[in-house]
Order: structure tokens, then C-alpha cells, then sequence
């Protein structure tokens, strides 16, 4: 029997370096690898002993990508641990720092890492003559967000401005007007992505009916980043203090990350596992383009999860519009409250763009004792590794850069940040 190695050496646009190995023989496919080869990072162990300011400044440098994903969640996770609980405006600012992130972050993803895979062009400044307006439409949805962060962030990335008790300053009421106008200028953008995605071919191919979402289930029941719980699809729910109870990891012998595993199976998060687990909490217009485009939102097919990110674009927008007039309404808002470092352990999970983002903290003596992160790309390489084996049992006797760009696309589908997983550490 002979055996055909077919290899990805290098992953085209995503985060990170990862490949991909898929052996076939006469029979079918024999063997398929997602071999993450990005070097092992330890946020966690350089960050033990560390004043608490000074591990949440260390933090948001796991990724540029997500950075203040990774700040507002281990803020979050500091804040539980040494027992103080932010007003609810400084909250709501947090998250629509937190949504600058995903709008940029869903916005270079959809339009320069996917869309030239479905447009059939090997990178996006080929698209450039033909489809410059997408890409224009591209960049003034990351700009938007990229200000969003820029001005309550103090930064685009590693964001600085966010502390202990509220932010370092606010932005200005003229500036908040400056975001609140914009926001509402790239809205038709974000509906006119929609309506882009919805044309485009889902790739029903890959078909898995035992998959499972895992979303955070979001406070005050409205569509969101915070959350106390998780919600799985399956009915079942935790808090999420009970993370290590539920979300299992694993290391394999192929890859510097861990594999992720609930229930002993593969699970997924991401826009489509929110989609999935909490599209009741969505309104405004998003709400409305779900209702009229739910049959391509397929739980069981990871692909969706590009059109998952459209809707959330539009969604996103709304809510960070809104957000902003309730700002506006209680001006002038306080920046911070002091806070006072007490010992104890705090969980935060919250709802990164490419998903659930964890982060475990233990404070003692005003430093970190304990330092646990698991990232989305960690939780999803199991079910992505899965789903990159269906695609190739599909295709496996066609052409193998056939085979090799369908794989590519499989991968994309889950907007992959590599380097956020690698994290190899023992305490």
C-alpha cells in the first residue's frame, strides 16, 4: 500500500504558525494533523510573584491581535479575586472597549483572511482592482474599532488605560461624539458584509451533527461579552468558577498547544457558538438579519462561522451606538474607584472574538500566586483537527492543492489565533 503525505507547511492567513499533515493511501485518508509549531509561550509562570498591576500589564502581550480581550478578562478575573465589583457604567465602557476589539478583529477576518478564498484570490491586495470597494468597506470597519480602542484603551493595542477599579481617564464627551457618528457610518458597512457573506458558498460538506457549542451565557439577557455562566448546547450549564470541571485539556504529541475536550469530545466556540446558544438575546437589526438568514447559521457546520461573524459586525455596531448615548446621558461619568488588594481567587470568562477566553487568578499579598489562560484557538483545535479530517475524507482523491486549499479553509473557518494558544506551562 502507498502512502501520500500531503502538507501545509504553513497555514495562509491566520495568527500564528501552524501546518497541516494528511496522509492518504488507496483506501482514504489515514491520518490528519494540525501541527501547531508556534513556539511555547509561559504568560502564566513570568507572571507568578509579579505585583498584580504588573502581571495585568504583561497579560494583553499574548496577543496584538486580542489584546484587550486579554486585558479586560484577566481584570476581570483580579477584580473577583480581591472581592471589588465595578459601577455598571464603568462595565458597560469595558465592554464597548471590548467590542472595538471583536468589530476590528471580525472585520480583518472576514474581508482580508476569508473572502479571498471565496473570491478564488491567494491574498487580498489581488483583490484590490477588482473589489476595491470591499476592501475600503474592510477598513473602515477596523478603523472604527481600532479608535474604540484607541480612545478608552489608550492604545489600538496593549491597551493601558484599563485598571484596577475603572480606567485611567475617559475619553472626552466631544470624543464619544466622534465614535457614537462614526459607529453609525460604518453600520450600512457592517449590513452591506451580511449581505455579501450570505451570497457565498457555506460548504455543507462538512457536516458534523454531534458537534457542541460552548458560549458564555451573558448578564442582564441581552447578547453580549460577560457573563457568569456557561451555556453548552447541549442543555447543560456551569458556573464559571467550575471551569476545569468541564473544559478538560490534553496534550498531544503534534502540537506546542493543548487540546480541549468536553465531556471527553471535541466542543467549539466562537461566533457561531454564541450565535447558537444565545441568538434570543440579539436585537435591533442584527436581529432582524438573523430571523432572515438563520437557515445559513448551521450549528453543525464550523463554516458558519464567517457568517456568524457578519451578523455579530452589525450587532456589535448597534449596541457599542447604544452604550455610547447611555454614556452621554449620565455625563460627566467617573473614571475609577479606588480599590483596596486583598487576598482571594477570582474566574473570569468572557467572550473573546474567536470565542471563550479564560483566565484564573489568585492573588496574595498584592501579587499573582496562581495564573491559569486558556485561550479559543486552545478549545477549538480538537474539533478543528476533526473537521479538517471530515473535509479531507470528502476530497481526498481530488487534486491534492485542491485538498490542501479546502483544508486551509477549514482552519480560517474558526479564525485560528495560534500564538494566543501555546501556552505550556507547570506549576
Amino acid at each position: 500500500m502507498m502512502y501520500i503525505p500531503i502538507t501545509v507547511d504553513h497555514i495562509a492567513r491566520v495568527e500564528g504558525k501552524g501546518g497541516i499533515e494528511i496522509v492518504t493511501s488507496d483506501e482514504g485518508v489515514k491520518e490528519v494533523k494540525l501541527n501547531i509549531i508556534e513556539g511555547p509561550r509561559f504568560f502564566e509562570a513570568i507572571t507568578i510573584g509579579k505585583k498584580l498591576e504588573e502581571a495585568l500589564a504583561i497579560y494583553p502581550r499574548v496577543c496584538s491581535f486580542c489584546s484587550a480581550s486579554h486585558k479586560l478578562t484577566a481584570l476581570e478575573a483580579a477584580e473577583k479575586a480581591i472581592g471589588f465589583t465595578p459601577r455598571p457604567e464603568i462595565q458597560d465602557l469595558r465592554e464597548l472597549l471590548y467590542m472595538g476589539d471583536t468589530i476590528e478583529s471580525h472585520a480583518l477576518h472576514l474581508y482580508l483572511l476569508v473572502l479571498p478564498d471565496y473570491l478564488g484570490y491567494s491574498n487580498p491586495l489581488a483583490m484590490v482592482d477588482k473589489y476595491k470597494k470591499e476592501i475600503e468597506y474592510a477598513m473602515a470597519l477596523k478603523n472604527v474599532g481600532s479608535k474604540i480602542m484607541d480612545y478608552l484603551g489608550s492604545r489600538a493595542i496593549h491597551q493601558e488605560n484599563v485598571v484596577l477599579g475603572g480606567f485611567g481617564k475617559l475619553p472626552t464627551k466631544a470624543q464619544f461624539e466622534e465614535l457614537r457618528r462614526e459607529l453609525k457610518e460604518a453600520l450600512p458597512l457592517a449590513e452591506y458584509t451580511v449581505e455579501l457573506f450570505s451570497k457565498l458558498e457555506q460548504y455543507e460538506e462538512v457536516t458534523d451533527d454531534e458537534m457542541v457549542h460552548m458560549a458564555v451565557k451573558p448578564r442582564n439577557d441581552v447578547y453580549g461579552i460577560y457573563g457568569d455562566y456557561i451555556k453548552v448546547s447541549d442543555g447543560f450549564e456551569f458556573p464559571v468558577e467550575d471551569y476545569k470541571k468541564h473544559i478538560v485539556e490534553k496534550v498531544v504529541e503534534h502540537s506546542f498547544a493543548k487540546h480541549s475536550f468536553y465531556k471527553g469530545k471535541p466542543f467549539m466556540v466562537g461566533a457561531i457558538s454564541r450565535i447558537v446558544n444565545n441568538a434570543d438575546l440579539l436585537y435591533g437589526k442584527a436581529k432582524e438579519l438573523y430571523t432572515q438568514y438563520k437557515d445559513l447559521l448551521r450549528y453543525n457546520n464550523c463554516f458558519a462561522n464567517n457568517f456568524a461573524q457578519a451578523i455579530e459586525l452589525v450587532y456589535f455596531i448597534e449596541k457599542s451606538i447604544d452604550i455610547i448615548d447611555d454614556t452621554l446621558a449620565k455625563w460627566p461619568v467617573k473614571e475609577r474607584d479606588e480599590v483596596e488588594l486583598k487576598d482571594g481567587f477570582g474566574v473570569s470568562i468572557t467572550e473573546a472574538p474567536r470565542g471563550l477566553l479564560v483566565y484564573a487568578l489568585e492573588v496574595k499579598d498584592g501579587r499573582v500566586n496562581y495564573a491559569d489562560i486558556i485561550t479559543p484557538t486552545a478549545m477549538n483545535l480538537a474539533i478543528m483537527e476533526r473537521h479538517v479530517r471530515m473535509m479531507a475524507e470528502n476530497h481526498w482523491q481530488d487534486d491534492p492543492e485542491r485538498l490542501k486549499l479546502l483544508a486551509e479553509m477549514t482552519v480560517r473557518a474558526y479564525d485560528p489565533c495560534i500564538s494566543c494558544s501555546v501556552h505550556v506551562v507547570r506549576l
